[in-house]
């Protein structure tokens, strides 16, 4: 259970650095639409797998639970942010503003993925 959710937790961070940083690089474009998707939808996976490990083995520090969801929620305004603009094809009047704002929030994404991990770490050292 723990294995499934850190494998997707590493793929979304995958998806999501590569779809940040290229769109930013390249401009929004469908296929990072796509990839951001893709990112999106392994955070699910993986933020679903932890919450069944939390149900099970204990609760996650309240502090993470707080930014892990805020992190999801982040992201999937991220992505109806840019699907609406990719679908308006309205890319390239938003692309200023949706990169600022990207980057925000994959910031605050990188910052609950990281506690998530130290967490994870630091309950484990503790129970040995």
């Amino acid at each position: 259970m723990l294995a499934k959710a850190v494998i997707f937790m590493n793929l979304a961070l995958i998806f999501y650095t590569y779809a940040v940083f290229s769109g930013r690089r390249e401009g929004l474009h469908r296929k990072h639409l796509l990839v951001f998707g893709i990112g999106l939808f392994f955070d699910y996976l993986g933020t679903r797998q932890m919450n069944f490990f939390a149900m099970a083995y204990g609760k996650a520090p309240e502090w993470h639970n707080i930014s892990g969801i805020s992190s999801l929620a982040g992201m999937a305004f991220h992505f109806l942010l840019a699907l609406i603009a990719s679908c308006l094809n309205r890319a390239e009047v938003i692309n200023r503003t949706f990169h600022r704002v990207s980057l925000t929030i994959y910031s605050l994404w990188l910052i609950a993925f990281a506690s998530g991990a130290l967490s994870g770490m630091t309950r484990v050292m503790v129970k040995k």
